[in-house]
């Protein structure tokens, strides 16, 4: 962070409470920078684009923002921190053993029967 790299600022000299009560203001502060600006941006391109191509009416600002946190909403994506897989399974550690092992009893040989297969077509324009 910025008290890193200059150790002779104020900011590094400030008990670690407030440099973190610092931190949760600046985070607060820029989240609400980055909503007003998504909720801005989500007005004007709806306001330029859909009230000519369809009849739905202009946005307001307040009306943009709430059409974010519906998408939000709908689309389930609140959550940050969980890293799932296909099908919203976890990847788990051992899955590439499992998956290692399958090959070696069931799949290399599920894939030489399909090879053999699909060579002796005689209608393969190749």
């Amino acid at each position: 962070m910025f008290h890193e790299c200059c150790p002779n600022s104020r900011w590094h000299t400030m008990p670690k409470p407030v440099r973190i009560i610092g931190y949760v203001v600046m985070g607060v502060v820029i989240a609400a920078c980055c909503a007003l600006l998504l909720g801005y941006v989500t007005m004007a391109l709806w306001n330029a684009i859909l009230p000519e191509i369809s009849s739905l009416p202009a946005l307001t600002f307040w009306q943009a923002v709430g059409l974010l946190l519906l998408a939000r909403l709908f689309t389930g994506r609140f959550s940050h921190g969980h890293h799932r897989g296909p099908f919203g399974r976890r990847h788990r550690a051992g899955s590439v053993g499992r998956y290692a092992e399958w090959w070696d009893q069931e799949g290399e040989a599920a894939f030489r029967a399909y090879d053999q297969r699909t060579a002796k077509r005689p209608d393969d324009p190749a």
